[in-house]
């Protein structure tokens, strides 16, 4: 295998990359706009655009032998709502013409819960692969038809991978779950406050799923490489189920405060102006010089904990092919709270 991951910095695309690097039998080229803070030993790192289709192009010289291409580039994330879906297709659109000219053989499509809707509303649950689609503008929908399509008599085959909510480690990535509950929950016992829920009653008591971003990377490079995958999409959670309202008193434990109670606010309000207080507590503590902006997206936080509606796909299929791993949701968030304090960058 020699692989291309698209989107390289990213903490699926770096997830990605450490899986097919951990193997001497596969190359890894990571395509971005930005260099990695923190380099895969083992991944080949190519600056560029992938929306100037010709400077792509350019940078695939002398990588015109590459055999997978796994996708995980987005234009740009904007929660809870509906995403550019003509940008994102064009990206593909670039990324797949350029991999064509060589002897591409299979290309993995990294979508997620946005496919079943989960960021707008209700939807059917456990949600399957092969559900209806929801009436709404989607990229996942356009780049899934532009793999279907494009696939049709040639020698390459492809497969989408369908996890939820993510959850990992990644210092340079603040729309994270995991350090954005961390910040807030910092800021909140600086101030003297129990850890109140910040979503509504109904996100506190509804069923949610999330995925580690570890099972997700073994997923993606299972698909790519096991035929009976070949054109099909498959969802990818940790296989269990959790309430918030189960977890949320563990996480205030974790951080040895009281648990508060249900009370709805919007974070990108209510966090405004915290800056102070933050930087108290990195000083309090010894953290990484890293400035609240870098270490909690409080929209995406809100858009999180704001669905009062249950999140479960059915993994159903995922296991009857053949894909068994698994993963405590529940452990691994508390798990990567103190990867984050190792770190110095949570208290």
């Amino acid at each position: 295998m020699k692989a291309i991951i698209a989107g390289v910095t990213g903490a699926v695309g770096s997830a990605i990359a450490r899986e097919l690097a951990s193997s001497v039998e596969r190359t890894v080229v990571g395509l971005s706009r930005n260099p990695p803070e923190r380099p895969i030993a083992g991944v080949e790192y190519v600056r560029m655009d992938l929306a100037d289709a010709e400077q792509y192009r350019r940078a695939l010289d002398g990588h015109e032998d590459a055999t997978h291409l796994f996708y995980c580039a987005r234009a740009t994330h904007r929660e809870q709502t509906l995403e550019d879906a003509a940008t994102n297709l064009a990206l593909l659109d670039n990324v797949l013409s350029a991999a064509e000219r060589g002897p591409l053989r299979h290309v993995h499509l990294v979508q997620g819960g946005k496919v079943y809707g989960v960021h707008v509303g209700p939807f059917p649950t456990p949600a399957r692969e092969d559900d209806p689609r929801a009436p709404i503008e989607n990229f996942n929908y356009d780049q899934e038809d532009l793999l279907r399509r494009r696939s049709e008599g040639q020698p390459w085959t492809w497969s989408a991978s369908r996890p939820n909510t993510l959850l990992h480690f990644s210092p340079a990535i603040a729309r994270n779950l995991v350090s954005s509950l961390g910040a807030y929950a910092a800021i909140c016992r600086e101030m003297g406050c129990a850890l109140d829920f910040p979503g509504p009653e109904g996100a506190y008591r509804s069923l949610t799923q999330v995925t580690s971003i570890e099972l997700l990377a073994q997923a993606a490079a299972w698909m790519a490489t096991e035929p009976e995958c070949a054109n099909e999409a498959f969802n990818v959670t940790n296989g269990d189920v959790f309430r918030w309202c189960r977890l949320w008193p563990r996480i205030a434990e974790a951080f040895d405060m009281a648990c508060g109670s249900v009370r709805p606010l919007r974070l990108a309000a209510a966090m405004q102006g915290r800056e102070a207080v933050w930087e108290r507590v990195r000083e309090r503590y010894g953290l990484a010089p890293r400035s609240l902006s870098e270490v909690a997206n409080w929209g995406y936080l809100d858009a999180t904990l704001e669905r009062t509606w249950d999140e479960i796909l059915s993994t159903a299929k995922t296991r009857s092919f053949g894909f068994h791993d698994w993963a405590d949701s529940e452990a691994r968030l508390l798990a990567l709270i103190g990867e984050y304090r190792a770190a110095k960058i949570l208290p």
